[in-house]
């Protein structure tokens, strides 16, 4: 689980956007990308107390921070997100990324809406929160990997035809190359 957040600077009254940019701990990591995204504004003197938002979308290459997020999981979480699990067909492996009013909302799997689904080569990015460190990164990657070869085993076991080498590449070859999902 990870909790996303947007990157903002709340203003003092007598620094400008550039100068908070600077100043903050977390932007300063990417003061080159928000000093080229806000170079109009890098003047501006933001009043005491306003919220200036330095990201829009939450991806980590973006500026967003990821946080670890397992606080918030519940029994009640577990059992919402699993049903909408099994209302997706062929579904046993991903992330969800979604959006909820509150808090409270998330653990009470309540009000819910997701913004994407990503499968098999999603990776959980709780890795990414800056208290943990890069062996936390590969434990939970290689955990994340053992489950999928797991189910894929268990799959094959069912009958289902594992993918053939020729189409897994055809597939990464028409993504790499811009040419859009295969068919």
């Amino acid at each position: 689980m990870t909790d996303k957040r947007f990157v903002a600077i709340t203003g003092d009254g007598s620094s400008t956007l550039e100068e908070l940019i600077l100043r903050d701990e977390r932007a300063v990591c990417m003061a080159r990308f928000y000093l080229e995204a806000h170079q109009k504004s890098l003047d501006h003197v933001l009043p005491k107390g306003d919220v200036f938002p330095l990201t829009e979308l939450g991806t980590h290459c973006r500026g967003a921070l990821f946080l670890d997020g397992a606080k918030f999981i519940t029994p009640v979480l577990e059992r919402s997100i699993d049903d909408m699990s099994r209302g997706v067909d062929g579904f046993y492996f991903g992330r969800y990324d979604v959006r909820v009013p509150s808090e409270e909302d998330l653990m009470n799997g309540q009000n819910i809406r997701i913004i994407e689904l990503n499968g098999l080569t999603s990776e959980s990015t709780n890795i990414y929160d800056p208290k943990h460190s890069v062996w936390f990164a590969y434990q939970t990657l290689f955990k994340q990997y053992d489950l999928a070869f797991e189910i894929a085993q268990k799959s094959v076991s069912l009958g289902n035809s594992p993918s053939k080498l020729t189409s897994i590449v055809r597939l990464c070859w028409r993504y790499f190359s811009g040419k859009g999902p295969a068919d």
